[in-house]
């Protein structure tokens, strides 16, 4: 078979062999079916490029021949899936989500980290992650696969990169130190010594990374180690086969805006720590634009619900490995607390100081309490017990 024929069917999302639907397999980097076990390989490519910012309100669609828009009844999260998919469950609640007819006219991505990790195995990073949680209950420490599911989500982010030059003057301070004598005493005192600036600060910033959903916070994507350009490559479809892509929630505008206040904080921070200034008496800060490109990227995570007493506890895993050896993948989330363990722990950990106290008192030659006026003094406490005879 012709690799142009291959290309052709692997875009049909089918099986050319017996006609089930493909899934992206993680571990091969190719389309594998779940039915004959057939794997078909399909175009990729690692030649991202900055879209112009231009483009930012007026981007390339989403081929809604292609995926659906799905949203769930329950938690109201919403996401983006091939129309192959049937049916399926929310990624954070368990709940049933259904397919939404309505066009949504959704920015298509740009560039996408593809999973490296299989389900099984982040099955296997979230069962040690468990274990280390020392004071969650032991029913959920065990890692029953009846009481939690896992799928795999793209979580949405866009990235900005920004060439500025800032004008800034005003008066900044750097607190100082110097000895001095009072009534023939030295003493070492704090003081600010302010002094002026101005000046041009040039600065680029390369990818400024800004979630483009409410369930994943940008600090979730630094803790699951993320933030990985090495990874990027060209989006195409075939990669969300077998997974789904969380819908941003973040529009456009909102997310250049907090791409701009992140930029204008480092910049702020920069001129003050060039200056080792830790006052701010007035500073003026001028930022402009020399230019500005974004990209809007997926980034692979496992998504856990644990249930616990009728209670739901997200965990995350990286669809990425974090070491070069592939065998560990970082993890982060919630757990419940075990009040019994807690309990337990303070109450030890109180023997432990009054066994403490009770060591020190009984090996002291002389131990006192101090109550304002009154002054209690005893000997050796050994020395006050009765002997036996």
């Amino acid at each position: 078979m012709s690799d142009n024929r291959i290309q052709q069917k692997a875009l049909q999302r089918s099986c050319p062999n017996c006609g089930a639907a493909l899934r992206y397999n993680p571990q091969s980097g190719k389309l594998r079916c779940e039915h004959c076990k057939s794997e078909i390989d399909f175009e990729k490519s690692t030649d991202v490029e900055e879209r112009d910012f231009s483009e930012l309100f007026d981007g390339i669609k989403w081929d809604e021949s292609k995926v659906g828009y799905y949203r769930c009844k329950n938690c109201g999260a919403s996401a983006v899936l091939p129309r192959t998919t049937l049916a399926t469950t929310c990624p954070y609640c368990s709940s049933p989500i259904v397919l939404d007819e309505r066009e949504i006219g959704l920015i298509r991505p740009d560039s996408v980290v593809p999973f490296e990790i299989t389900e099984e195995q982040a099955e296997y990073q979230l069962r040690l992650w468990k274990k280390r949680k020392i004071y969650a209950p032991n029913p959920f420490r065990k890692n029953k696969k009846e009481n939690h599911t896992i799928k795999g989500v793209y979580a949405p982010v866009w990235t900005f990169d920004f060439d500025t030059t800032s004008y800034y003057s005003g008066r900044l301070g750097k607190t100082c130190t110097r000895t001095v004598r009072r009534n023939g005493k030295t003493y070492t005192e704090s003081y600010v010594k302010w002094f002026n600036v101005d000046g041009i600060f040039d600065k680029v910033f390369d990818d400024i990374y800004v979630s483009g959903s409410d369930h994943f916070p940008t600090s979730r994507f630094e803790s699951l180690g993320l933030k990985r350009q090495s990874k990027y490559v060209v989006y195409g479809d075939e990669y969300l086969q077998g997974y789904m892509a969380d819908n941003y929630s973040v529009e456009p505008e909102e997310a250049y805006r907090q791409a701009m206040d992140k930029a204008r904080s480092d910049i702020y921070r920069s001129i003050m720590a060039m200056y080792n200034a830790d006052h701010d008496g007035g500073l003026d800060i001028d930022t402009k634009l020399l230019s500005r490109s974004f990209k809007y990227i997926l980034l692979p995570v496992y998504v856990a619900t644990s249930k616990y007493k009728n209670k739901v506890f997200n965990q995350y895993i990286s669809g990425t490995f974090a070491d070069e050896a592939q065998t560990k993948a970082k993890v982060c989330g919630k757990a419940p607390v075990s009040p019994w363990k807690v309990l337990i722990t303070v109450l030890v950990g109180l023997g432990v100081v009054a066994g403490i106290i009770a060591a020190v008192i009984l090996t002291s030659d002389n131990w006192s309490f101090d109550f304002g006026d009154w002054d209690f003094k005893f000997k050796n406490i050994l020395q006050l017990l009765p002997v036996s005879r």
